[in-house]
């Protein structure tokens, strides 16, 4: 009975990790790749290919690589410039936060964009003839608009990052898959489906809790009869 209850409270304690790791790195994601989204839709052409340079990398890098390099590979940085003392040494929570973010952001911003470029242009042009300037006819009429229209592709990304989240058990952060392994070697490999089964359904209550409250938002921001509804 001990060993339920302590096995109970190290899960609960690590789906709060792993709910905080997701709410982070999302957020990051969506502080990078709103500017992105922008700037690939309306910057000049090395900015362009600088974004697509980016999104290409953290979309065609396996996550555990990116994790990687941040908290392993950056503290090799001195190496590189010639000083081996030089080091970036990231704390473990940090380093996930920022590989898992910034992974995010190059599909966030592939989600902004074509939100995006779903708006009518002439919206923009009247804007335009009405006296805005660029920048602000793009974040006061078109942003605005393309915030409501990305939330199903913004609640399918946050899911997603919801799942990739067990990949910090390689840094060593409590989250959920840290803390079912450090249960099952307690148990000296006794449980293993009683721990996992679970923590399976954590995560699909996770996600199902998560796409009811962006669904909730989504429903409260619809205009009748601009949008299909949502199947």
């Amino acid at each position: 009975m001990e060993f339920l209850f302590y096995s109970v409270l190290a899960v609960l304690k690590g789906a709060g990790v792993t709910l905080l790791v997701t709410v982070c790195s999302i957020l990051v994601g969506f502080v990078l790749g709103v500017p992105l989204a922008v700037l690939r839709t309306y910057g000049n052409k090395f900015v362009k290919w600088m974004i697509q340079l980016y999104e290409g990398f953290f979309r065609g890098t396996p996550h555990i690589v990116t994790l990687f390099i941040f908290y392993f590979g950056l503290r090799h940085t001195g190496e590189i410039f010639g000083n081996p003392e030089f080091q970036i040494a990231l704390p473990p929570f940090l380093a996930a936060v920022l590989a898992l973010g910034m992974t995010s952001s190059a599909y966030l911003s592939l989600i902004f964009r074509s939100a995006i470029q779903s708006i009518s242009k002439d919206q923009y042009d009247a804007a335009r003839s009405l006296g805005m300037g660029k920048w602000e006819a793009i974040f006061r009429i078109i942003l605005v608009q393309a915030f409501r229209l990305s939330i199903p592709g913004f609640t399918n990304e946050f899911t997603i990052v919801l799942k990739d989240s067990p990949i910090t058990y390689v840094v060593a952060i409590p989250e959920m898959l840290t803390q079912a392994r450090g249960i099952i070697d307690s148990a000296m490999g006794k449980v293993f489906f009683e721990v996992l089964i679970p923590i399976s359904a954590l995560y699909f209550l996770f996600f199902v809790v998560s796409k009811r409250l962006f669904g909730l938002i989504e429903d409260n921001l619809k205009i009748p009869g601009y949008e299909l509804e949502r199947r």
